[in-house]
This record gives structure tokens, C-alpha cells and sequence, in this order.
């Protein structure tokens, strides 16, 4: 078996899959998530479930000592289990990019960036990564990613209201649901709708990006937690995927393609 890893920002999603798993849309065996404080309590859901891993496959986009930390643990705990960890590079002679540093590119974009094009390939997307930040991505048909944006996330946004203003963070609660997007009639309408447009804008801009370059797109395949909200309220000019986990299943694909 194999335990993927996707330590954001946040929290540690995880998936244990056969390593011979031929459709990477299939449920996983296992899968969960702990909170990134608690990270290191992965080894003992490991060990108090008998597991027995070849490898543990690990992107992340936190710092560097508690990766570190966590892969010596692991090292510790499992001493035959092989411990690999995705970078910006991952693949790159099968997904090139214009990158001007390939390596700086988040581990968790260039697994959605591998995930997305096995799942569509020789199609123009759009990905969409809705977590603690959004992420939009290019990726052409000819497997080629020409770069993307990132703006905090719809929470991340929202507090940075609260934290940041004397008057507003009373009106930060959570998301309400809505049916529209209609101009806001008080504070945390305001602020719901008023964080949603951003958002919203930004993906317009990037779609209307991706015209003006004569890259007439395909498909948006949209990811994370806060991707069906953004998808709700989309103007539906392009055809849209959710898919769970992305990140985890690009982390299969590049194990696969880099262990044969």
C-alpha cells in the first residue's frame, strides 16, 4: 500500500491506496484529514492500524522543519517504508511550464497540474484550487502549464477583515448560504458577497486570460473545500469538473510514473 500526504496550509489530507490503483478517480482504500498542528499523529493512525506502507509520497507547502520532522518520524516508525516528496519539478519532460523557476512552483499545483492532465488529457484547462488560498492554473492540450494566480481564500480573506479592521469583525461570521449575489444590505452580506465576487472576478479574468492568448478552454477543473461554493456562482461559460483530492492524485500518478 500507499500512504499519499497533502500537508497544506491548514490541515494533512491523506489517502492510503493500492499501488497498483489503475483509475486514480476510484475511492481510496482510507482517507482523512488532521489538523497541520497535529501532523505528527499520522504515525500513530499508521501504527495502530497495522499498515504496512512501501511508500509514503508527500507533498507540501508548509515549513520546511515540520516536513522535515515528519519524515524523520516516519523513518523511525516504518525504516523500510521508502519516504518521497513531490517539487515544482515533478514530471517536468511530461508537463513542461513557463515557470521561470520550476522548482518554486507549489507541490500542491504541480500535483493538481499532473492529476488533471491524466484525467483530461489533450484538453485546454483551467484549475482551480480552493483551500486556505486559490490557486488558478493554465494547463494547454499539449501538456504545457503557462502559469497562474493565487489571492488568499475565501476564510483567509474574510478574517483578514476581522483582524484588520476595528468594526467589521463582528460581522465575519461564517458563510451564509445564498441563493444570489445581490448587492448586500448589511455588514455580513456585504462581506460574504463582496469576498465571493472577488474570487469569482478572479476566475473571469483568468478565463478571459486564457482567450485573449488563443487558448480556448476545454474544461475548469475545480478542487478543495471551498470549490463547489465558487462553482455555484460561476457563470457557467465553461464546462466544470469537482474533483476530491486532487492534490493526492496527482501524488499517485507522479509515484507511479516515477517509481516504474
Amino acid at each position: 500500500m500507499i500512504l499519499l500526504i497533502d500537508l497544506g496550509n491548514t490541515r494533512l489530507k491523506w489517502a492510503l491506496v493500492n499501488e497498483n490503483a489503475k483509475d486514480i478517480q476510484q475511492p481510496f482504500h482510507a482517507e482523512g484529514s488532521i489538523s497541520k498542528d497535529q501532523a505528527i499523529n499520522i504515525i500513530d493512525l499508521c501504527s495502530q492500524n497495522g499498515w504496512q506502507m512501501t511508500h509514503v509520497v508527500c507533498s507540501s507547502v508548509i515549513d520546511h522543519s515540520i516536513t522535515q520532522s515528519l519524515e524523520v518520524a516516519f523513518k523511525k516508525g516504518f525504516p523500510t517504508t521508502i519516504w518521497k516528496k513531490l517539487d515544482g519539478t515533478a514530471l517536468i519532460n511530461t508537463i513542461s511550464t513557463d515557470y521561470a523557476e520550476p522548482a518554486q512552483l507549489g507541490s500542491d499545483r504541480r500535483a493538481m497540474l499532473i492529476a488533471a492532465q491524466a484525467l483530461y488529457p489533450n484538453k485546454n484547462l483551467l484549475i482551480l484550487g480552493a483551500g486556505t488560498a486559490t490557486t488558478i492554473d493554465l494547463l494547454s492540450a499539449r501538456a504545457h502549464h503557462l502559469g497562474g494566480w493565487i489571492l488568499p481564500g475565501l476564510t483567509l480573506m474574510k478574517n483578514s477583515l476581522a483582524n484588520g479592521t476595528d468594526r467589521l469583525g463582528s460581522s465575519c461570521t461564517a458563510f451564509k448560504e445564498m441563493s444570489d449575489l445581490n448587492i448586500g444590505i448589511n455588514s455580513q452580506d456585504a462581506i460574504d458577497h463582496g469576498v465571493l465576487m472577488s474570487q469569482l472576478g478572479a476566475l473571469e479574468l483568468a478565463q478571459a486570460y486564457a482567450l485573449q492568448n488563443n487558448m480556448s478552454l476545454d474544461m475548469i477543473v475545480a478542487t478543495g473545500g471551498n470549490a463547489q461554493r465558487l462553482i455555484n456562482y460561476q457563470e457557467q461559460k465553461t464546462p466544470t469538473q469537482l474533483i476530491d483530492n486532487l492534490v493526492l492524485r496527482g501524488l499517485l500518478i507522479w509515484h507511479q510514473n516515477h517509481h516504474a
